[in-house]
Formats: structure tokens, sequence, C-alpha cells
């Protein structure tokens, strides 16, 4: 009788044991995620549920340890993180939340975000009307704005330091030049809410003797 006590007991025990670990690998990971829609300050996290309903996302800089960044939770199997940095590289970790039984295993990926991109478009394509020993005319391609701003001195010149002028025009005559002297002339757009455009490429004309 002991002996068949004994039994049971032991099979019991190892039942126990069995169903135990049974409760701590019930939460399994997601199988898989990917950053997708990147840009320069957004990217959008997608994961594979497996048979999960629930998950908790982290994410930070690249090499971020668990625990120290913004988590969220949610019942998607997808999330859209924004307010990032430009060029900069990130990681985010997924596991699944299933709640009395605990959290699963994290998996991973890391993704880096874009160049901003400029909304005001850049003029192209300068070129010379004509030129006199002091002045000189030229215009641009206006690429779908309507202000722009000029900025030219002499070759060799750095942006910042020359004479500015501000038009509405795609086509400008510049005066007061020095005969017999080569110059620069830069063109960007001028788009207000939105900013400057980046410079054009420089129209280099020297002035007639």
């Amino acid at each position: 009788m002991k002996k068949i006590l004994l039994v049971a007991i032991t099979l019991l025990a190892v039942i126990s044991c069995k169903n135990d670990d049974d409760s701590n690998n019930n939460c399994v990971e997601p199988l898989s995620v990917i950053a997708t829609q990147i840009n320069s300050e957004s990217a959008l996290i997608e994961w594979d549920p497996g048979n999960e309903t629930a998950f908790e996302i982290e994410y930070g800089l690249n090499g971020f340890s668990p625990g120290t960044g913004t988590v969220a939770q949610t019942s998607q199997v997808s999330y859209f993180i924004d307010g990032l940095n430009p060029l900069t590289t990130y990681q985010a970790y997924v596991r699944s939340n299933c709640g009395s039984d605990g959290f699963s295993n994290y998996i991973s990926t890391s993704f880096t975000t874009l160049e901003p991109v400029n909304p005001c478009n850049t003029p192209t394509d300068l070129f010379l009307i004509e030129v006199t020993s002091n002045s000189v005319t030229f215009g641009w391609s206006e690429n779908n704005e309507t202000a722009w701003e000029i900025e030219y001195g002499p070759s060799g010149f750095t942006l910042g330091t020359g004479t500015v002028i501000q038009t509405s025009q795609s086509n400008l005559q510049v005066t007061g030049l020095q005969p017999a002297t080569t110059y620069e002339f830069y063109v960007r757009a001028n788009c207000g809410a939105d900013g400057f455009s980046e410079y054009s490429d420089q129209l280099v004309v020297t002035t007639n003797p």
C-alpha cells in the first residue's frame, strides 16, 4: 500500500511540474517583425502575431536596453512611431502580452530614418539672357514656386557673404557690376512658412570690358 501511495505521489509531482512548465511557455513571441514606411520622422513597425492577440512594443535609439525605452501596449499587429530624428538608427522590440501568463520573449528590428525632404522646390537650369559691362540678366526654371532669393558676388565668394535680392519674377537684371569681372550667381526658392529651397547650381558670368 505504501509503495502504491509513493508511486501516486511521484506521478502527481511529475504532472504538477509539467503543468508549471506549460504555463511558463504558454506565451509565445511574435514570429517576425519588420520596420516599413520609414521616412525622416516616423516608421511603421509590423509583426506576425502567431496565435497571440496582445502585444507590448518598446523602442529607442539603436543599442538601448529593454526597460529604458518608450513602451506602448496594443492589440494591433502594427504600431506607428513618430517624433523621430532624421538620419538616426532606432531599435524596436516587440513581445506578446499574455495577461496572467506573463510576457513572451522579445523579438526586435532596427531601422534608420531618412533625410528630410524639403517641400520647397529648388530652381534649376539657370541661363544667361544678356551681359554688358555693368549688368547681367539671367533666368531660371520656376519648378512650381513663385518667389526667389538671389545671392551673388565675385567669383569664389562664400554663400552668406554676397549681395542678396528678392524677386517674384523668374528672371532678373543685376546692375552696378564692375567691368571685366567674373561673378557667381545662385538662386533659391522662398517658400514662406516652408522656408527656403536648396541653392541652385551657380551661374558664372564675366562682364564685358
